[in-house]
């Protein structure tokens, strides 16, 4: 039953007397409800309710009616007989009875309207033109879920510019977006139906919905997306409505779905999390949300993100409440903006946000711009309900959090046009600086003994491009033949040019020891490599002259395309240039990495140094990665006294001494470690590693490897594979003579002088004698 205009006029009268009595009448927004609430009937929401005890006529009081919900408010009982106000209870949400954009609720006392945000921004003095250009297209699958539930104009619109910017600017296929608006339409709550136009620019709605704003449509999307991302991908996840917490009646932070009936259904940040474990291992995450509350929210993502790095951007810290808009939320706007080079309707950003001057708007930029120009003055307005009674502040408070440290800086939305990279590891996909795996193992500097026919099929082969033990030993002697697997992640195809470097093996090859490898027409061109392809440059050849000797090399390549030059090693003069050099661009990478064929019960030797840094001295780690090798391969570790004892020692035993060296034994299938080794300035110093296979070893390749660490930071790696299996032919290394592998008198070699050769003329070559009895033909006896 409604109530009669005679009680209507006297609730309204009564109920802006009290709301100047209470100072209130001029920040809060006053409605009534026009239907008569029975005795017995339950008032609030389900967090939240009060039993009325009597019929009774309802004035809301929207307290922040500037910010999004939850915020505080209040409920002004009155009795519908006497239009007497007998109670007044404090709440965080409008009760499920109101329908706010509905025919039974009446606005009566309206002094604060939502921020228009365009004319908030007439304000702005300094303008920087519209960027049209700044952002570039993303090649590769890039996916996103933009979720809006309890939605109101203002949510859907924020969608809708985001939508766009993710289509237009960076290249996303609306394939690979899920929109989850409201009741899986481009509607929302109070709009007038058929929809009209976007006000961004008065055009039609473009973004494509595929769900509802509930529990189960986020579900639905982060399973489609589960069983297609691989673990270079990149997912973007965006948060758009009202959120609450426990200082809003909640049993923790949450956002609010959609409810057909208009009821405020919490969406709890822990089921937030749970629904998103179904996703495997992958590269980036980047999350920005709106919603009050939202802050609550960035903890629990940081600390379950199934990402290797994670960005989280929110409106607001966990305490606070975010602002709304006429038209859009002013948070989402700028941060949209910030990725987008302007607003919905044209007009410039406030500032720059490109400060590094990149070409690419990184998470961090975006997040600074909408920071710097967010909407705050501090004021304290008024407290929440208990039992917190967090201060309801007028405006957003911005806040960030990513993990690792400084990532934000480096996750991008797009890429440059130009981005020609070569790969430090297998795990490596480009981006910068490096995620996963090692500096010193790139798969692509790659080098051949002989010059290759078809380097293309060869080396470029699906097959290939997953292989890091392609190529031979560096060969004594005769020119050697490098080539080098260039990749794209640009959006142009683009050509460019090589350089190669050589050095000893070192676990801190520093640029000293560098030599550049000058072959004829150097630096070596890179042919035209399209976006998402691979192509072979080189060979370049190191000539036989230049070759000091036989051994093991490290290699160091960089690569300059277009607007991506390749970093100037002049430009290293601390140990932090160093690291960055490599670590930070995908420009420059080393190589220290080799195969050694053996039989079982043989022997081999792994000669590196360990360096420090000029005019520095410093304290440094060494860590000896035996972990797939069997825990029965005899490891020792032959290094300078001076170093040892001063180092704490994990996974070794010391078990030979003298006045300049000390020897451990080593223990296989575990990291071992050199912990605080002092180092000297520029100091060089040389260790070994002898490893022996016992004769019960399986045929099969191992790694080991070798880290110098400094500082809590991998600066360098040697690694060394060890093919162990039953080759041809067996080499004497003390008498330097080959065998037949069955040979009796091969049976004789002790562990310490066996070579193995699959090649009898790499043998003869190396200057080994044939056997008299087994190879006589090829005996100079």
């Amino acid at each position: 039953m409604k109530l009669n205009s005679r009680i209507k006029s006297l609730i309204k009268d009564a109920a802006l007397k009290h709301a100047k009595n209470l100072k209130i009448d001029k920040t809060s927004n006053l409605h009534l409800h026009e239907e008569i609430l029975t005795a017995g009937e339950k008032l609030g929401t389900a967090a939240f309710e009060v039993t009325l005890d009597r019929d009774t006529a309802l004035v809301f009081v929207d307290n922040a009616p500037i910010c999004n919900w939850a915020h505080p408010c209040e409920y002004h009982l009155y009795d519908a007989g006497t239009a007497k106000l007998y109670q007044k209870v404090l709440a965080s949400l409008p009760p499920s009875q109101m329908d706010l954009h509905g025919k039974d609720k009446t606005a009566f006392h309206e002094p604060v309207k939502l921020v228009n945000t365009k004319i908030r921004r007439k304000a702005w003095k300094k303008r920087l033109p519209a960027i049209t250009n700044g952002p570039s297209a993303s090649p590769g699958q890039r996916y996103a879920i933009l979720f809006a539930g309890h939605a109101n104009n203002r949510h859907t619109n924020d969608l809708e510019f985001l939508y766009r910017s993710l289509i237009d600017d960076y290249g996303f296929t609306a394939a690979n977006i899920h929109v989850l608006n409201h009741d899986g339409t481009v509607n929302y709550y109070g709009a007038t139906i058929p929809i009209g136009k976007w006000p961004g620019n008065n055009t039609a709605y473009r973004m494509q919905v595929t769900g509802a704003g509930t529990r189960a449509g986020f579900q639905a999307a982060v399973n489609a997306i589960a069983g297609v991302i691989k673990p270079e991908d990149f997912l973007f996840i965006h948060t758009n409505n009202h959120g609450g917490g426990p200082c809003d009646g909640y049993n923790d932070y949450c956002m609010f779905q959609y409810d057909v009936n208009e009821n405020w259904i919490p969406y709890y940040v822990n089921d937030f999390i749970s629904d998103m474990s179904v996703l495997p291992k992958f590269e980036v995450l980047m999350v920005m949300m709106e919603q009050c509350r939202s802050g609550g929210f960035i903890n629990p993502i940081i600390n379950n993100s199934p990402a290797k790095w994670t960005h989280v951007a929110t409106a607001v810290s966990a305490n606070d409440y975010s602002l709304g808009g006429a038209d859009f939320d002013p948070f989402a706007e700028d941060w949209i903006a910030g990725i987008h080079g302007s607003y919905p309707d044209g007009t410039g950003l406030k500032q720059t946000v490109d400060t590094n001057n990149d070409g690419r708007i990184s998470a961090t930029e975006a997040f600074n711009y909408a920071n710097a120009v967010h909407q705050y003055d501090g004021t304290i307005h008024r407290y929440c309900p208990p039992p917190n009674g967090t201060p309801l502040r007028y405006g957003d408070t911005p806040t960030a959090s990513e993990s690792p440290a400084n990532v934000g800086s480096y996750i991008f939305l797009g890429l440059p046009a130009h981005d020609l990279y070569l790969r430090d590891n297998l795990l490596d996909h480009g981006r910068e600086p490096l995620i996963d795996g090692g500096i010193s193992c790139s798969p692509d500097i790659i080098v051949f003994n002989q010059e290759l026919l078809d380097p293309e099929a060869t080396l470029a082969t699906t097959a290939a491009q997953q292989s890091d033990s392609l190529g031979n030993a560096v060969e004594y002697g005769q020119d050697n033949f490098i080539y080098l697997r260039v990749q794209n992640r640009g959006t142009q195809a683009t050509s460019g040019t090589a350089r190669l470097f050589w050095t000893n093996p070192s676990a801190l090859p520093t640029p000293g020891s560098w030599t550049e490898i000058t072959s004829p027409g150097s630096p070596i061109a890179i042919p035209s490599v399209a976006p998402n392809d691979m192509k072979i440059a080189g060979p370049i050849i190191w000539r036989k002259a230049d070759i000091p000797g036989q051994g093991h090399y490290c290699f160091i390549g960089l690569i300059n395309s277009g607007s991506d030059p390749a970093p100037n090693p002049a430009t290293i003069h601390t140990i932090d240039d160093y690291y960055n050099f490599i670590r930070q661009s995908n420009n420059a990478t080393w190589r220290n990495f080799d195969v050694v064929d053996l039989f079982v019960n043989s022997m081999t030797s792994l000669d590196f140094s360990i360096q420090g840094w000029p005019r520095t001295q410093l304290t440094a780690d060494l860590m000896i990665d035996l972990t797939t090798l069997p825990s029965n391969v005899q490891v020792k570790l032959k290094i300078l006294k001076r170093l040892s004892s001063t180092a704490t020692l994990q996974g070794a035993t010391l078990i030979a001494t003298s006045a300049t060296y000390q020897q451990f034994q080593l223990t296989a299938g575990e990291q071992v470690f050199l912990r605080n080794m002092n180092l000297r300035t520029s100091d060089c110093s040389q260790a070994s590693l002898e490893i022996t296979t016992p004769p019960q070893m399986p045929d099969g390749n191992y790694r080991l490897a070798v880290s110098e660490i400094i500082g809590g930071r991998e600066m360098g790696r040697v690694t060394r594979m060890l093919a162990v299996g039953n080759y041809r032919y067996m080499g004497n290394g003390s008498t330097l003579e080959i065998h037949l592998a069955d040979c009796s008198w091969a049976e004789k070699i002790s562990p310490r002088h066996k070579r193995a050769y699959g090649d009898l003329d790499k043998a003869l070559k190396h200057g080994f004698d044939g056997c008299r009895y087994c190879l006589p033909e090829f005996s100079k006896d």
